[in-house]
């Protein structure tokens, strides 16, 4: 009888313990707070990189025109203006100054035969064409005996969460813009009015 009694309390106080444990609402914003923060998070900072990518795409176009406009007021360019060109427009990427970004200027000169080719290249953190080189650029661009200056511009951006991402850092900008000179002189074999580099023979005559 006194095992009957017990194991009815017992019985009794289990289903009080768990009337009051399925009634006590405690702790679970904290629980639900708990399950939404990783989404939380991600979101804040898929927000945030997203907004910064934007603002460095901007900032990389507009170093690229700046490139390109500085080079194409030029008749004649020397070494020194040359870095100072590249120093005055890479301002345009701060506050984004940690990572150096990859710069060049490129005077093309058009043939008779519409062929552009490279006269002469600079760059910073980047790479040079060589002298001669084919390229391709747009055919609204690519008229018979003139030149254009083409400025390529890029940065290496690695997200705060970049560890998560395959390679880290991804590169942004790229894209060439370009422009006519707008005080060059006429020179090389076809009189083709361009920029001059400094020690380079104009062009065309690109040996």
């Amino acid at each position: 009888m006194i095992r009957a009694f017990s194991a009815r309390r017992n019985r009794a106080a289990l289903r009080l313990l768990t009337r009051r444990f399925s009634g006590n609402r405690r702790g679970v914003a904290a629980v639900e707070f708990a399950m939404i923060l990783p989404a939380m998070l991600a979101i804040y900072f898929g927000i945030v990189e997203t907004g910064q990518a934007v603002m460095i795409d901007r900032k990389v176009t507009q170093l690229s025109r700046s490139l390109v406009d500085l080079t194409s007021q030029a008749s004649t360019i020397s070494n020194t203006e040359m870095s100072n060109i590249f120093d005055a427009a890479q301002t345009v990427m701060m506050p984004y100054t940690v990572v150096v970004p990859k710069m060049s200027v490129h005077h093309i000169v058009i043939d008779s035969a519409r062929v552009a080719r490279v006269c002469w290249s600079e760059e910073r953190n980047s790479t040079k064409f060589a002298r001669g080189t084919t390229v391709t650029v747009p055919d609204d661009v690519r008229l018979a005996n003139t030149s254009i200056m083409m400025a390529q511009a890029s940065y290496d951006f690695t997200p705060v969460v970049g560890w998560i991402i395959k390679g880290g850092a991804f590169t942004i900008g790229g894209s060439p813009i370009y422009m006519r000179p707008r005080l060059g002189k006429a020179g090389g074999t076809a009189s083709i009015e361009q920029v001059e580099r400094s020690g380079v023979a104009m062009c065309p005559g690109f040996s």
